[in-house]
């Protein structure tokens, strides 16, 4: 140890490993003996949170509700949506609908609604819940117009109490349905006024048309080979009686 320590080399070596060995020894008792100052999580609850995430309830749509509903859905499409008399849809929709857009925004066309040129209407219902309703509304544009037709989708909801309840449109929007889709399934409606989309008896003959062709393709080729036969028995006939 006393030759160790006469070399000027192996002093420093063991100046530099003792005060190593301190500052690692302070840092780990600070790490001990330190208190934790980060706050607390809070404890996990096994008590489920009163979140409701109920949707809303179906409810039967009366036939005087949906007369009412889809005339108030008639004249925001007959203003908003055609660009006429874009005033008086101010009082056809709820304050949401509207929120952000002034009564002067409004009245110059500066909607949440884009204008399209209405020339023909079908509806069809899409739901009635507690929540409001739905319904699905084929437009159809005019002659003039270089747009096709489209399927939107308008949601109402009632507003006011008692004698002052009424509809209001809370929602329009582009349906995902192609233009194909929309002609195939709508057909061609009438007037400006909405229209029931597809009533029975259009849809029976929509049924039958499929298998009208297919017993076109069955009946056409055997319809051929009776005749066939029916005149190969006459020459038969003919040929026994010669």
């Amino acid at each position: 140890m006393k030759g160790i320590l006469a070399s000027y080399r192996w002093r420093r070596r063991l100046i530099w490993l003792t005060a190593t060995a301190v500052v690692v020894s302070g840092a780990v008792a600070v790490a001990i003996i330190w208190p934790n100052t980060a706050p607390k999580e809070p404890p996990v609850s096994n008590v489920p949170l009163n979140v409701d995430y109920s949707s809303p309830k179906p409810v039967r749509l009366t036939v005087h509700d949906k007369a009412v509903a889809l005339a108030v859905a008639s004249r925001f499409v007959d203003t908003a949506v055609a660009r006429k008399h874009v005033d008086r849809a101010w009082s056809l929709v709820s304050p949401q609908f509207r929120a952000g857009v002034t009564r002067k925004q409004w009245d110059t066309g500066e909607i949440p609604a884009a204008p399209y040129p209405v020339r023909e209407a079908r509806w069809a219902l899409d739901y009635s819940d507690s929540a409001g309703v739905g319904f699905q509304i084929a437009l159809f544009p005019t002659k003039r117009s270089q747009a096709q037709a489209q399927v939107f989708l308008i949601g109402l909801r009632r507003l006011g109490a008692g004698q002052r309840r009424h509809w209001v449109v809370d929602n329009w929007q582009s349906a995902p349905t192609s233009v194909s889709q929309a002609a195939s399934a709508v057909g061609r409606g009438g007037g400006g006024t909405p229209r029931p989309l597809g009533n029975a008896s259009e849809g029976v003959a929509w049924l039958l048309l499929p298998a009208a062709l297919l017993s076109l393709i069955v009946l056409i080729p055997l319809g051929v080979a009776t005749v066939g036969w029916y005149r190969g028995r006459r020459a038969e006939r003919v040929l026994q009686r010669s």
